[in-house]
């Protein structure tokens, strides 16, 4: 079995607003990453569907982030998205969750950066790669320490 491994934490610049990113969650919050195509409709959809639904999760100390890759120069981002127009995160979030350098995927992390899945966000309908992370932040959730006791799997 694979040893997993962790998020890597980052900040990257908001047009008008602060920096965000893993660091303002880590060992705050759960986090939903995102590494996202620029100008890809499924990449958007997804995005979409994690913007629409990000207040209700803060509620649940779960944090988003959807990273967009370098694009074509003048490209607009999805709104709510982190444009990273070095490339330097993504390349180091698709090291991380083993994804082809330009690969998209959606990550499911604790809030100490931990990695419980990645997913191909072409792998299936958005809705069903939603259900799936979600299933596995449930799971991520259920086993933190601090919260509750540690699920007994004997």
């Amino acid at each position: 079995m694979q040893e997993r491994t962790e998020v890597p934490l980052f900040q990257l610049p908001v047009p008008g607003g602060p920096s965000r990113g893993t660091l303002d969650a880590w060992q705050r919050r759960d986090m939903l990453v995102a590494l996202l195509h620029p100008g890809c409709d499924i990449c958007h959809a997804l995005h979409r569907s994690l913007q629409a639904r990000a207040p209700g999760w803060q509620r649940e100390e779960i944090e988003v982030y959807s990273v967009v890759r370098p694009g074509r120069p003048g490209e607009a981002l999805p709104p709510g998205a982190l444009g990273d127009s070095e490339g330097r995160v993504s390349q180091e979030l698709a090291q991380a969750f083993g994804a082809d350098p330009g690969g998209a995927r959606l990550a499911v992390a604790n809030r100490f950066g931990l990695l419980y899945a990645v997913l191909d966000i072409h792998g299936g309908p958005t809705d069903a790669v939603l259900h799936e992370a979600l299933e596995w932040v449930d799971l991520a959730q259920r086993q933190c320490g601090e919260c509750f006791a540690p699920l007994d799997w004997d």
